[in-house]
């Protein structure tokens, strides 16, 4: 993930054929121009982010929104995919042309999302009465939020632990739940 690591304007063509075992030939053989192999990244970004969570149907909508937030900040070494996305908004506001490309991928993101949390309105693990778009729009936020707040680094306070930024996920995300009487 060239991209995420050194962002558009600094990945070359030639890193990213060598990163995945390819030559730039066999890259622009594909993809004409970088432009169009960084929103193939994004569109396979925006795909495998919620695929985590969205074929397992042993857990409930909760469970996998609070897997999902655990994992902006998590220690599974994929920094790089995770920063994709905060590159592709960036770029899309100095490129209009990105644009529809980056909603586009945050549409599909959206519609996993909000198809976990009508899985959970109806098994009574959300509340029904709080709005789908608010919820997958808070989700989204708070993702690329972290990530924009993470590639801050270094920083004097630093990042939580990955327990502790665990524990507010699950906590965040029971805050959606049915009201206590």
């Amino acid at each position: 993930m060239v991209f995420g690591q050194k962002g558009y304007e600094a990945a070359r063509v030639a890193d990213i054929a060598r990163r995945s075992g390819l030559t730039t030939g066999a890259i622009y053989a594909r993809w004409l121009t970088k432009h169009e192999l960084f929103l193939a990244a994004v569109e396979h970004r925006g795909s495998t982010r919620t695929e985590v969570v969205s074929g397992q149907a042993d857990l409930s909508a909760t469970t996998k929104l609070a897997e999902l937030g655990a994992g902006l900040l998590g220690d599974n070494g994929d920094e790089a995919a995770r920063n994709l996305m905060l590159e592709a908004c960036v770029m899309a506001r100095r490129d209009s042309s990105l644009s529809a490309e980056v909603a586009q991928s945050l549409d599909v993101e959206a519609a996993v999302l909000a198809e976990v949390v009508e899985q959970g309105k109806a098994a009574g693990d959300i509340d029904a009465d709080l709005s789908t778009e608010a919820i997958v729009f808070a989700c989204q936020a708070l993702g690329l939020g972290a990530r924009l707040a993470a590639a801050a680094e270094p920083r004097e306070i630093g990042l939580p632990s990955v327990e502790d930024w665990r524990e507010l996920m699950t906590r965040f995300v029971e805050s959606i739940g049915p009201s206590q009487p």
